[in-house]
């Protein structure tokens, strides 16, 4: 850990410490816990925190930065070098070195930087004093994409860019089974377990469509973690390709891209001035991915960590780079980059779906929808990744060609400042929105009022298109709407405001004007609703020889100390330790059955209480008895039955399968009233003590391995539902649109599956199911067993084990009525909050008995703390 402060080694050390319990959590589910789908569902949930916890660590070794991001040819250049380089003005130098040769700072911006003005980069740019990897003999590092990485640009880029009818279906997936049947799978998977959970997280957080829930329909991810990622790479060709349409030079150019990564995905490599210089040939310049797939490339140099070299051409190079290190000379200064990295983050496209398989013959088509689909996954997975704890958001004026915008600020003001307006209450404010090219807003236009000028900028290009993805520019938090807006012009430009005397000092070309601009400025509502203090603002932007920038830096450096990404990254450490202790707590059992029922009724109690709170707004249970929530759908268990019936790997292989957005809150159309609940408090309680689960006699439980077809398929079908519930509980556009959190989820979902268990449904799917999968004419009988089997399932979700009274038969012919009270699904809802409540009681076995090894187990976890008790006590 050379180079790291102590802070940042605190955070790592915090997270190898969450990491080891989450370990020990699963070790637990492991021995202990015996239902089969509640052990599954149990590790899958930790597993996925392990994977958030490593990428905090991950973090944490790289230092605190500061993103710059905006659409492209917003005026992001002239913001990038101000900010980079020293207050004393002295130009912007990095260091490059020949190989051999030791490293000497070059100016960034005359030998570098992609002359002209286009967009120029397909990467991010690191700009730092504290490089956090080295490579002998190199001055210029870059880090490059992983395997995922790739599968998730070509997704984007298809999703986006392209016009296509294909659509993934049963029937389609079948034949592509069939096609591969009795392959022999490779003794290590290309893709393990983690990497398919990961693109499948990232299709399901990011890609609300058709496309997508067709995928989770006919269990797509399913076969790609059972059976898929075990064959040889050309073999899995034909099944990764549905997730870019199957359009044929999009599989080329991802094949040889794959190729070329080989098992350097996601490492830092060193690279030799070659890759910068000349800069019309630089790996940084755009124009590189013009060369994709073509022959005659330039080749340079890539040195790697472990010594070795080997060669790549520029435009493999450019595709692959994920960031590119530059370090600049530690004598720089003042310079933000004393506090701060800075990542200057290429700008966002416009999204036109405009690609078709005829288009993409066109090399530059191709390289497009790459380009487009790149651009905007390196600003999701740095902001998934925790690495932007600062952003300067740069907009332009004049129409916003990319729509897609929006929804990329408003995940990462979720992620870094909170959902709602009092979880952003108490954060210091690290968004900063900046109004570039301010000149051309302040050139006299006839026929346009000033009135309509502000408007236009503060209301129709910030406030109503931002405004699309969430609430954030207009109810930041209680207090009233985002505050935190900048002007910034640049002086280096043809000014029509202002001109330069024989010095090269500005003067205002018509003062008059200026004032009266000035006056009409600070009148306007909309400039006092979002700048801190208006006239500083106007001062320090449109005055002679101040063009903003000072003002800017001055409020970062005032904002994002040392500590700002510490603060974020243990905070986000706390809350995921906070949310295993919930997790898990349930299963501490104690010596008293009943004192253990009492206290899962409890539970119970204060889950019923949020529901009834949620209901008269979010209508919860609706949503979450629906399919692919908590219900299954006909179609993912049909695709489960092809699957077991055509298994496709020979039996040396692996086994079998094993396995959009609802709308936000509306206006109170029914009475609270309705969903009152008797004995339930309408506001949640505190957290309840512990209860007992479903554990198994001891360590380990019954692990007989199911052998017969309908065994098999019941376990996928089983497996396929859990996976639909962990996926509720990282779900966070589902969780504000049913207003329940992850918590309440997790521990209801728990509850389902320890119903499930105990009313046997495994049993009998296992039976109902074997005859049809062992008849001769087992294939026609896929639609019917799907239809008995989500049925099955499904009854259990709506009625929790209890049978359902039929709703009373009113006298007479029905009245309409527009009664608050008159909630049409109130019969259910009264019928499954009781039953919810007798279910977490009835989990409870009346033999229960507390097994010490596995409390001594769990106590280790509740007990736990992050930073070590002797550590807090100093």
């Amino acid at each position: 850990m050379d180079g790291l402060r102590p802070e940042e080694k605190e955070v790592i050390d915090k997270a190898e410490r969450l990491d080891g319990l989450l370990a020990t959590g699963g070790d637990w589910a492991r021995r202990y816990l015996a239902p089969a789908q509640l052990r599954s569902f149990l590790e899958k949930s930790l597993n996925g925190k392990r994977a958030t916890v490593r990428k905090i660590q991950a973090s944490a070794r790289r230092p605190i930065a500061l993103g710059v991001f905006g659409a492209s040819q917003c005026g992001k250049s002239f913001l990038i070098s101000e900010l980079v380089k020293g207050d004393d003005k002295r130009p912007l130098e990095v260091f490059t070195n020949p190989a051999g040769a030791p490293p000497a700072p070059r100016d960034y911006l005359d030998h570098i930087n992609p002359p002209g003005g286009r967009e120029s980069t397909a990467l991010v740019t690191r700009f730092t004093k504290r490089p956090y990897a080295t490579v002998k003999g190199c001055s210029i590092l870059a880090r490059l994409l992983s395997r995922t990485d790739l599968i998730k640009i070509f997704m984007n880029g298809f999703l986006f860019e392209c016009q296509s009818e294909f659509l993934p279906s049963a029937d389609e997936l079948s034949k592509l089974r069939a096609s591969i049947k009795g392959r022999t799978p490779e003794a290590t998977p290309i893709f393990t377990e983690a990497d398919v959970w990961d693109i499948q997280d990232y299709v399901k957080r990011h890609f609300r469509n058709q496309f997508a829930k067709a995928l989770e329909d006919i269990n797509y991810w399913g076969v790609f973690h059972d059976e898929i990622r075990f064959l040889p790479f050309e073999t899995q060709i034909p099944y990764l390709e549905w997730l870019w349409g199957r359009f044929p030079r999009l599989t080329e150019l991802y094949r040889s891209l794959h190729l070329a990564l080989g098992e350097l995905g996601a490492q830092v490599v060193g690279l030799f001035e070659e890759a910068l210089l000349p800069r019309d040939k630089s790996i940084i310049d755009v124009q590189r991915l013009a060369g994709l797939s073509r022959p005659g490339n330039r080749k340079i140099v890539l040195a790697l960590a472990d010594g070795g070299r080997l060669e790549m051409d520029t435009s493999t190079v450019c595709a692959l780079t994920r960031e590119l290190i530059l370090c600049v000379p530690a004598d720089l200064g003042p310079s933000l980059l004393d506090q701060m990295d800075v990542l200057d983050f290429p700008g966002a496209r416009s999204r036109e779906q405009a690609f078709d398989n005829l288009k993409l013959n066109d090399p530059l088509a191709l390289s497009e929808v790459f380009l487009r689909g790149k651009v905007a996954y390196l600003f999701d997975c740095t902001s998934d990744e925790r690495d932007i704890t600062g952003l300067v958001l740069c907009q332009e004026g004049g129409n916003q060609e990319a729509k897609s915008l929006p929804y990329m600020i408003n995940k990462w003001v979720e992620w870094s400042h909170g959902a709602t307006p009092e979880e952003r209450a108490s954060k210091p404010v690290t968004l900063f929105h900046v109004f570039t090219k301010f000149d051309q807003d302040l050139v006299k236009k006839k026929g346009e009022s000033h009135e309509v000028r502000w408007s236009s900028r503060l209301r129709t290009n910030f406030e109503e298109f931002f405004g699309r993805a969430g609430d954030w520019v207009t109810h930041w938090d209680p207090q009233g709407p985002f505050r935190n807006c900048f002007w910034v012009r640049n002086p280096n430009v043809q000014q029509t405001i202002f001109g330069r005397d024989a010095q090269g000092r500005e003067f205002p070309i018509d003062q008059a004007y200026l004032d009266e601009a000035r006056g009409m400025y600070l009148a306007h509502p909309l400039v006092r609703a979002h700048f801190p203090s208006p006239e500083t603002a106007w001062d320090q932007a449109a005055t002679p020889d101040h063009c903003g920038i000072g003002w800017l830096k001055e409020a970062i450096r005032r904002t994002i100390d040392p500590h700002t990404k510490v603060r974020q990254l243990t905070a986000n450490l706390e809350a995921i330790l906070a949310e295993v202790k919930a997790q898990l707590r349930p299963y501490y059992v104690g010596d008293d059955v009943a004192e253990a029922r009492a206290a899962a009724e409890e539970r119970a109690r204060q889950r019923l209480a949020a529901l009834v709170k949620a209901m008269p707004t979010h209508y919860s249970l609706a949503f979450l008895l629906d399919r692919d929530r908590f219900a299954l759908s006909e179609k993912a268990v049909a695709a489960i039955y092809d699957a077991i019936l055509n298994p496709m790997l020979d039996e040396s292989g692996p086994p079998g399968p094993s396995a959009e957005t609802a709308p936000p809150a509306g206006p109170q159309l029914f009475d609270a009233e309705a969903f009152a609940i008797e004995g339930i408090p309408t506001a949640p309680a505190s957290p309840a003590g512990p209860a007992a689960p479903a554990t198994g006699p001891g360590p380990g439980g019954d692990r007989r391995p199911p052998t017969r077809k309908g065994e098999l398929f019941a376990q996928a079908v089983l497996r396929k539902w859990e996976e639909q519930l962990v996926r509720l509980t990282t779900d966070l556009d589902f969780q504000r649109a049913i207003g329940l959190d992850a918590e309440w989820l997790g521990d209801v979902a728990q509850e389902l599956m320890k119903g499930a268990f105990r009313k046997h449904l495994y049993e009998k799917i296992a039976e109902d199911s074997d005859r049809h999968l062992n008849a001769t004419n087992a294939p026609r009988l896929m639609r019917i067993q799907a239809v008995a089997t989500a049925s099955l399932l499904n009854q259990f979700v709506m009625e929790l084990g209890e049978p359902r009274e039929s709703p009373p038969i009113p006298d007479g012919p029905p009245k309409a009525t527009l009664s608050p009270k008159a909630y049409p699904g109130l019969h259910l809802y009264k019928h499954w909050t009781s039953a919810l409540l007798r279910l977490y009681r009835n989990n409870i076995a009346e033999d229960e008995v507390a097994d010490e090894a596995s409390n001594a187990l769990l106590k280790q976890i509740l007990d736990a703390a992050l930073t070590p008790r002797a550590a807090a006590r100093a």
